[in-house]
């Protein structure tokens, strides 16, 4: 320990950055892309393009469409599209076999969508790592809590909030890093402090699993079927006929007319639904659930109606959750942040890369300080500093090349989409050993940057030169979904080239500086 609490927190909040500051990067990097995860994969998925069918009218096709096509099915399911996805697709289940069907908006159906990971890698990577099993998840609970744990250290040592919050010292780079992880720091506490407890949160069962054990009858893996209301078991009897109709459609398809207007009476929004599921599709105890988009509700379980699916009488539906599971989903929709509007969600993005730059510039300022100090180890200083250089350039080059290797592979290529995956860390590998390799931090900071820049322009040229048609089709059809990715790039482009320039322009300063006292030295040899 330090000879006073608070500069026991000071090195508690200073190491908590240095050994997890690169984990803690990917994690809320990768996190932040994935407050837009539906729209990377619409961009990502040349087939998604805008939908312009109202609800009523896909519903009918999807219905007449499965009536012909899967009329001996078991279940039914029909996934209508919103404004982020445009994914609008059938699944049906007959035994253990599943197909899948999507539409576009000229009602052509396809069973084959692009093969691709979408913007799901970067959703699944933040909190799994790529780890098979569990053990990425408990990696990123302990990053969670570690995170937690800096931010209030770092509350409890700072001592100029106001102060602070109005000072950006420009003279030096070193000041104004400093500066501005505090004003990051600042600006960013509720955020953090939001997104690492409910992150926790949704795992906090695996996490601490000894309460579960010993309440439930079944542990840890019994806790979401004994806390969550399900719909009881259908007993499938007697198959539907003409008869027993109440509409002029014929079985197996559901009397989805008054269905409809029965919800137009309780959910008054546009567009309210998401998920239709038919449950023993052809027998007269089936039904239907239908699920509210999530647009309306902060948790991730909307409202959903059960119906009788031959006659559309509403059926008694599923009973509230109780408010242990309640909260849980509230926290996990504060998380995902699927509730929010478009305006929101930027606001939220913002805050994630400004945690980003909290969480980077907290290391570049450890690496500065130690510069100066002669106790520190030479070879970890360098580790921490090209680390520093991967964690961060690294990561946004690896991102980078996952959507080019999206756009440059063939559609008909076998396992593509763990083609983009493999691109994504043989250039995150690449960039590491371009980092060590270089004797200069500072130079790959700056080339790694510049390269990001290149491909951040590169993969604009690829959308207009290879993608021609599918822009006019979306100027015409007002796609601003994926019309936004191609300014988005640009300006992540010009971004990127300022800041290899800056460090450029650095590098030349120090070198002048350097030379520039070479020759005081030797003349005040001489003169003594």
């Amino acid at each position: 320990m330090k000879a006073t609490f608070r500069k026991s927190m000071i090195w508690l909040h200073t190491y908590l950055g240095v050994i997890l500051g690169w984990l803690l990067f990917a994690i809320f990097f990768t996190g932040t892309l994935s407050y837009f995860t539906p729209e990377m994969t619409r961009y990502l998925m040349p087939e998604r393009g805008h939908i312009s069918q109202s609800q009523q009218s896909m519903i009918a096709h999807s219905f007449a469409y499965l009536g012909t096509h899967a009329g001996e099915a078991d279940q039914w399911r029909i996934a209508l599209p919103s404004e982020r996805s445009a994914h609008w697709s059938v699944q049906w289940r007959e035994g253990k076999q599943r197909r899948t069907v999507t539409f576009n908006n000229q009602l052509a159906a396809s069973e084959n969508e692009t093969e691709t990971k979408g913007g799901l890698f970067f959703r699944n990577f933040h909190y799994t790592l790529q780890l098979r099993g569990y053990g990425g998840r408990y990696i990123a609970g302990i990053a969670a809590m570690a995170m937690l744990l800096a931010i209030f250290t770092g509350i409890y040592t700072h001592r100029r909030f106001f102060k602070d919050f109005f000072t950006l010292r420009s003279q030096k780079l070193q000041k104004w890093t400093t500066d501005f992880h505090a004003l990051a720091g600042i600006l960013t506490i509720p955020f953090c402090i939001m997104i690492c407890l409910s992150g926790i949160f949704i795992y906090a069962i695996m996490y601490l699993p000894y309460t579960a054990n010993a309440n439930f009858e079944k542990g840890e893996r019994g806790v979401n079927s004994q806390i969550i209301p399900s719909l009881p078991n259908l007993a499938l009897t007697e198959k539907v006929t003409g008869d027993d109709y109440l509409s002029n459609v014929q079985p197996p398809v559901p009397n989805y007319a008054h269905i409809l207007e029965t919800i137009a009476n309780q959910w008054r929004e546009a567009n309210p639904i998401a998920r239709i599921t038919v449950e023993g599709v052809g027998y007269k105890d089936s039904r239907v659930i239908v699920e509210r988009s999530k647009a309306t509700t902060v948790s991730t379980r909307a409202d959903r109606l059960v119906f009788e699916t031959y006659t559309g009488n509403p059926l008694k539906g599923y009973d509230d959750e109780t408010l242990p599971a309640q909260v849980r989903r509230i926290l996990y929709g504060l998380h995902q942040a699927n509730f929010a509007p478009i305006a929101m969600r930027w606001l939220l993005f913002g805050l994630g890369i400004l945690g980003c730059a909290l969480i980077a510039t907290g290391n570049i300022i450890w690496v500065a300080q130690r510069k100066k100090s002669a106790r520190q180890n030479p070879f970890t200083l360098a580790l921490v500093e090209k680390g520093n250089v991967v964690a961060v350039a690294g990561l946004i080059l690896a991102s980078l090349s996952f959507f080019i290797a999206n756009k440059l592979i063939g559609y008909n290529v076998a396992g593509r989409a763990q083609f983009e995956v493999n691109a994504f860390f043989t250039v995150w590998a690449l960039s590491a050993v371009h980092a060590f390799w270089r004797a200069k931090a500072a130079v790959a900071w700056k080339e790694q940057f510049a390269l990001a820049s290149g491909l951040c322009f590169f993969t604009v040229v690829i959308e207009l030169v290879l993608f021609r048609d599918r822009i006019v089709n979306s100027i015409e059809n007002l796609d601003s979904v994926y019309l936004s990715f191609i300014p988005a790039f640009f300006i992540s482009g010009i971004i990127l080239y300022w800041a290899a320039k800056k460090i450029g322009l650095r590098i030349i300063k120090a070198e002048i500086a350097t030379k520039s006292t070479k020759p005081s030295t030797c003349v005040r040899k001489e003169q003594k």
